[in-house]
């Protein structure tokens, strides 16, 4: 970064200079004013940094750095989480070519696999590099209650997630070759369904798996949905009007349209392998006229 430049936040606000502008802050009345105006458009920083500072809505210093690939995958819940939390973190988004060097490393605690979220102040030992364990632990920062229940079923629904037939969206979206996605596409939506139907829905109470408020594994299950969409733009009508409300009151919740109309779009090359579904489609660009979220990152 240059000496005179500002950071972009996600959802909102931005950072200069060790001052905080945030729209969701202001209407709340915990507004921090810049103490200059931002800089003009030739000395700002691009938003897509490798190490980026994101706001979820409040100020306040972030509780870690979170580390992991241009993907939407196994990390998008704990993203998720973050934001509806309002809990403030560093993204370090780490090329696909690079993970081989740093994979094992001392700066990584030897972890072999990823995310991994680093909370800040906590030293080398205090990575995590667990997937539910990070979400547990952000659910624990964040003071939100509902968030972390005592219900394991809150746990079982968020490792369905991660184990599966459901990693398969994930998988044919952002690694394999577009051509070859498209080819597997109807079977990995039939056996997504038939695993949601049997494993999930039992659960679904509505709107969300926890009720009133979503708890975390709602999100890990909403991820895998989002991503279920874009293979499938007829999967909610195949699963149904539960899972239609389910998926719609989870995108309107407090930070999470913020997140989504923010994140990196695919079809932009900034997310998944080169050739993949996701890196060379416009896979959101459906959502995105639905819910009128943004489309210029």
């Amino acid at each position: 970064m240059s000496a005179h430049s500002f950071e972009y936040y996600e959802p909102v606000g931005y950072y200069q200079r060790g001052a905080i502008e945030d729209r969701v802050a202001k209407e709340l009345g915990q507004h921090m004013y810049v103490s200059e105006p931002p800089p003009p458009p030739d000395q700002c920083t691009p938003r897509e940094q490798r190490v980026a500072r994101f706001t979820t809505g409040y100020a306040g210093w972030p509780a870690g750095e979170l580390f992991y690939f241009p993907l939407r995958a196994r990390c998008e819940p704990v993203r998720l989480i973050l934001h509806y939390a309002g809990v403030n973190y560093f993204l370090n988004t780490v090329p696909m070519g690079e993970w081989p060097e740093l994979k094992g490393s001392t700066a990584m605690n030897g972890c072999d696999s990823m995310p991994i979220f680093k909370p800040d102040g906590g030293g080398v030992e205090g990575i995590f590099n667990e997937t539910v364990e990070i979400a547990k632990w952000i659910c624990k920062e964040s003071g939100k209650k509902s968030l972390l229940p005592d219900d394991p079923k809150a746990h079982k629904l968020f490792m369905l997630t991660m184990d599966g037939p459901l990693t398969q969206v994930m998988m044919t979206l952002h690694l394999k070759d577009a051509a070859d996605g498209k080819k597997v596409a109807p079977e990995v939506s039939k056996a997504c369904v038939a695993e949601l139907k049997a494993k999930a829905e039992p659960d679904l109470v509505g709107p969300f798996f926890g009720g009133k408020e979503p708890h975390f594994g709602d999100f890990g299950i909403w991820a895998v949905l989002d991503n279920l969409t874009r293979l499938d733009p007829a999967v909610l009508t195949t699963l149904g009007p539960k899972w239609q409300t389910f998926y719609e009151a989870v995108a309107k919740c407090n930070g999470i349209k913020e997140y989504i109309a923010v994140r990196p779009k695919a079809g932009k090359g900034k997310l998944g392998k080169p050739g993949s579904m996701f890196f060379s489609l416009d896979l959101d660009e459906a959502e995105a006229k639905k819910y009128n979220y943004e489309t210029d990152q």
